[in-house]
């Protein structure tokens, strides 16, 4: 259930970003650190919270269809009229967990763009980001709100935690329903490329699209250049506590260490006694999955463990963004 924000939280909020201050608000994903993405100063200040590198650019966060005109050019795509028809397309999945990649609007301000000429575009799915969102009346920029390439938060007390004072003002609308950040759709070429899975699938954009859907791709984060997308850093959502993916285990014996942590997405019997289990679903549903998989990252990195054992499943669905998730996470 949704925290109810208090009647004064909103204008409160929005007052903090006119005057280029930074707001952490819920999203259905995770939740976002939010600035003014017309105000480049307040975008900076997103980065220096974070300790984000500037060739990672943000998502901007708008309350409608109709605002995307204010964020980005189609008329300077490669093909206007069908990236046109696509975006009608996708707006049956909004508001949602998806993120378009279009030409940048110059009202946008650079920073948001990490130097690029591209944006990501959403309509986010929770009751308190669209109330701040239609009361702003313009385009918010928004990454998760922790410190760079930590877990994303999916609390507000994950805010706290993280950011601290940092932060003008935290909005709390209760856990992230879908747990894991959006799915990036670049529009930019004619075949439209997932940058970074999530909820919404390739299967499901294929079936609304009528088309081919590719994905991501090692060109996607070129060494040095803006990135098209957050999310494709090599090491990413990553707890302070070493990560090593189950099946990567040959028995107890690979496991040297005295404190285990383990995150198991159903229960099952494991090669080894673990000091702290976390399992996510009775079933292995994945959307339960997801909507817990930081969080549970996150209270293990807190217990004093020497290491955290995460189970793995299929990359195919839903799969596909909990995968990704948890191999950017186990990088060393």
């Amino acid at each position: 259930m949704d925290a109810k924000v208090p009647s004064s939280a909103i204008p409160e909020a929005v007052q903090i970003l006119q005057h280029g201050g930074l707001v952490a608000f819920p999203t259905e994903t995770v939740y976002g650190l939010g600035a003014d993405a017309r105000n480049a100063a307040a975008v900076r200040k997103i980065f220096a919270a974070k300790g984000r590198p500037a060739s990672n650019p943000l998502i901007v966060h708008i309350a409608s269809f109709s605002q995307i005109a204010s964020c980005a050019e189609i008329g300077r795509s490669f093909s206007p009229k069908l990236v046109g028809d696509r975006l009608n397309k996708l707006s049956a999945l909004w508001p949602g967990p998806l993120s378009v990649v279009l030409p940048a609007h110059p009202s946008i301000a650079q920073e948001v763009c990490a130097g690029g000429s591209t944006v990501a575009v959403r309509i986010p799915r929770h009751p308190v980001a669209l109330e701040l969102l239609q009361a702003f009346g313009g385009p918010v920029a928004a990454p998760s709100a922790n410190p760079s390439n930590y877990v994303s938060p999916t609390t507000a007390s994950h805010v706290r935690e993280g950011l601290g004072s940092s932060v003008g003002l935290i909005l709390d609308g209760g856990p992230c329903h879908v747990g894991l950040e959006s799915t990036v759709l670049s529009l930019l070429e004619q075949t439209p490329r997932v940058l970074r899975p999530g909820a919404v699938t390739r299967a499901e954009l294929s079936l609304v699209l009528g088309c081919e859907i590719a994905g991501p791709s090692p060109g996607d984060a070129p060494s040095g250049a803006p990135l098209l997308s957050p999310g494709l850093l090599e090491k990413h959502y990553s707890p302070r506590t070493p990560v090593v993916l189950l099946p990567a285990l040959s028995g107890a014996s690979a496991l040297p260490q005295q404190r285990i942590g383990a995150i198991l997405f159903s229960p099952r019997r494991l090669p080894f006694a673990p000091t702290a289990l976390k399992i996510l679903s009775p079933s292995g549903d994945l959307a339960a999955v997801a909507a817990q998989l930081f969080a549970a990252l996150r209270e293990l990195d807190d217990g004093s463990l020497d290491l955290i054992v995460a189970d793995t499943c299929e990359p195919a669905g839903l799969g596909e963004a909990i995968m990704d998730r948890l191999l950017r996470a186990s990088r060393r």
